[in-house]
């Protein structure tokens, strides 16, 4: 026990934090389940008869259930801020997901969309827990959290598909129990870097960013284009490969480089972030993804898979420091403020791969994936537009 005590000790900055650590796990576990419902879906369809548009309705309302409450969930936490909204979010999606994984016919479904609720309960106040680190690591600290929940996103359909293929629906409990361990984490640990409260009552002092109604626009197409481009891309570039005749590890392989890259970029993005200012990373990450998105389609081999790479990286890197940047022209409010950003996030990015999908039934997904290239340059444009006053808080929020 006390060489773990020491080595924990030892840690460097807001690693060594348990509740910070409980939080990141705790969007760890929670991102996995998020990560399932399409699988549960499948398996679903065949017993309820669900056509394709049922399918894709129902996985709409759960990204909706999971984002659009989001705001209301922040102020929540804003208005009451107790820190333990994360750790009762947790509870709520474990309890739903046992109640789908064990109920027969419709009820699964509508079980499965009233857990995600427990995830946009979760988001908002976790986000704010994971910034209660000293000032000059706060973009950092936010960007390794989001990592932990890209982290979940991204081995969950391959931990979930081996749980139900061997044990069925009621497999993917052990996912439910691992979740509901670590909301008792979050409900026992809290960062104690800088109390909720603390910080909260500091920031209120501080006067709101006197936007105007054009910049936020500026400012929400930047959110829109970035999520835009990971949802479209991760939704279709592997359907497209399927139907260019490339097989299942290849196409595999290519969304695990865009999502392994997004992680990296996530976290490369916070650092560069707390280093240099946050108004170059939003910028250039958008600039720069650009030509990699319009060049790699027509790339062979290691270069296709290595441009797709730079991709992720370039897409994610500003993810973290937007919701950072959102928080700081609300000081006092940064619960709400991380509820409305990463829930017009989610929506958004869902919107932009339906009208891609629209789309590409009309121009072929080959010309959609390759115009994403067209939207970065936009974003990038709306993000050098932004005013320098937006970002007054860059060097000590």
């Amino acid at each position: 026990m006390r060489v773990r005590s020491h080595a924990l000790t030892t840690l460097p900055g807001f690693l060594s934090d348990r509740g910070y650590l409980a939080n990141a796990v705790g969007h760890l576990t929670i991102d996995i389940l998020n990560s399932t419902p399409s699988l549960l879906l499948a398996l679903f369809s065949v017993a309820l008869g669900l056509t394709n548009t049922a399918v894709g309705l129902i996985a709409t309302a759960y990204t909706f259930a999971n984002s659009l409450s989001q705001p209301l969930f922040g102020w929540l936490s804003d208005r009451y801020g107790v820190g333990k909204l994360s750790a009762v979010g947790a509870w709520w999606m474990s309890v739903f997901y046992t109640l789908a994984l064990l109920s027969p016919g419709w009820w699964a479904i509508v079980f499965m969309v009233t857990a995600a609720l427990g995830s946009a309960a979760f988001h908002p106040e976790g986000t704010v827990k994971a910034r209660q680190v000293p000032l000059a690591q706060v973009t950092t600290a936010v960007s390794v959290f989001f990592l932990f929940g890209q982290m979940g996103a991204g081995i969950g359909p391959s931990i979930a598909g081996t749980l139900l293929q061997h044990g069925g629906p009621s497999g993917l409990l052990v996912l439910v129990a691992l979740n509901a361990v670590a909301g008792w984490a979050m409900w026992h640990y809290r960062p104690h870097n800088e109390p909720m409260r603390a910080v909260t009552a500091v920031e209120r002092a501080e006067p709101a960013l006197r936007l105007g109604l054009p910049v936020l626009v500026l400012f929400a197409f930047v959110l829109f284009a970035r999520m835009t481009l990971q949802s479209t891309t991760v939704t279709f570039l592997p359907k497209h490969l399927h139907d260019q005749g490339w097989l299942p590890g290849q196409f595999g392989l290519a969304l695990s480089m865009i999502l392994i890259g997004g992680a990296i970029g996530n976290v490369v993005g916070g650092h560069l972030a707390d280093r240099m200012g946050r108004r170059p990373v939003i910028i250039f990450s958008l600039f720069l993804a650009a030509p990699a998105l319009g060049a790699y389609l027509h790339l062979p081999g290691v270069l296709f898979y290595g441009i797709l790479f730079l991709a992720g990286v370039c897409i994610t890197a500003g993810h973290s420091v937007s919701v950072v940047l959102a928080q700081a022209m609300l000081p006092g409010r940064q619960g709400l403020a991380s509820g409305l950003t990463l829930g017009f996030m989610f929506a958004g990015g869902a919107i932009g791969a339906a009208a891609a999908g629209w789309l590409g039934d009309r121009i072929g997904l080959e010309q959609v994936l390759a115009g994403m290239a067209g939207v970065a340059l936009a974003g990038g444009v709306a993000a050098l537009a932004l005013p320098p006053a937006l970002f007054v808080h860059d060097r000590r929020s």
